[in-house]
């Protein structure tokens, strides 16, 4: 009974989240000076390497994906809702001149498996200006551990997050990134997770959301240096925007689990 309560309050918010968030494609949900920061970093990324294709992922799907997809060649989203999936696929009859494709996995004893996937209809496909790859990797069970860290204001944890925390590094386990922007779930775990997927010391990883959450700030201490930064922001919830590029080669080869903290004990919510 309880999870029925539960699950039934959730989503009348998440309908009451889609009325008052449905931006056109064209607006990312950030402050101008946040947008206009990861731009500047993708043009002149483009400026100097114009014959090399750019790639860039981004952790939690929505309006930002159409719009910073639009300076890059390839765009990997990954968002943990099904319901945001779907409402994703109405976001993307209006871009016609793109590639969209909505992938919903599945995780298998191999790695994870395509479910169902959402293509836009090829016949308004005409001048493709880039491509997006949408991938919706929903969370794991909750534990009840998990739950109450949740419950109680705390941070999502790597177990109800684990699928979509490391679908990168298995899906994607060759390929290396550009940009990463993070403005999902777990963005701390998954800030860990990427670093092996990071396309050299100069590739950039983007944080959004910084201001007011604190617990993100233990991957600067750890993992990542701040190179660049708009913290003024007004966007409701505190905004905020870190540039980070990792600390080293070699950082990030232990596993999530397996990590040796050099300045912090490992949080309660880590894992």
């Amino acid at each position: 009974m309880f999870m029925f309560i539960y699950n039934f309050i959730k989503r009348i918010c998440f309908d009451i989240y889609l009325i008052f968030t449905r931006l056109p494609p064209t607006q990312a949900w950030m402050d101008p000076r946040e947008q206009a920061l990861m731009v500047k970093y993708m043009q002149e990324y483009k400026r100097k390497r114009s014959n090399q294709k750019i790639t860039m992922v981004e952790y939690g799907a929505g309006s930002s994906t159409f719009f910073f997809s639009s300076y890059v060649d390839h765009y990997i989203s990954i968002e943990h809702s099904p319901d945001y999936c779907r409402e994703l696929e109405r976001m993307a009859a209006s871009q016609p001149h793109r590639s969209i494709k909505i992938y919903y996995m599945e995780r298998n004893s191999s790695g994870f498996s395509i479910k169902h996937c959402f293509e836009q209809d090829s016949s308004l496909k005409s001048n493709i200006t880039s491509h997006i790859d949408i991938y919706c990797i929903p969370r794991n069970a909750y534990s009840f551990q998990a739950y109450r860290l949740w419950a109680t204001g705390k941070r999502s944890t790597y177990t109800m997050y684990r699928d979509y925390v490391d679908f990168l590094s298995i899906y994607f386990r060759e390929k290396k990134f550009d940009f990463i922007f993070l403005d999902g779930r777990a963005r701390p775990q998954v800030a860990y997770a990427v670093l092996k997927q990071l396309n050299g010391l100069n590739a950039k990883v983007f944080i959004h959301d910084w201001n007011q959450r604190k617990e993100y700030h233990i991957i600067v201490k750890e993992f990542y240096n701040i190179i660049d930064q708009q913290m003024e922001s007004n966007q409701v919830g505190g905004g905020g925007l870190v540039v980070l590029e990792k600390k080293s080669e070699d950082i990030g080869k232990d596993n999530i689990n397996d990590i040796q903290w050099k300045y912090e004990k490992e949080p309660n919510w880590w894992i």
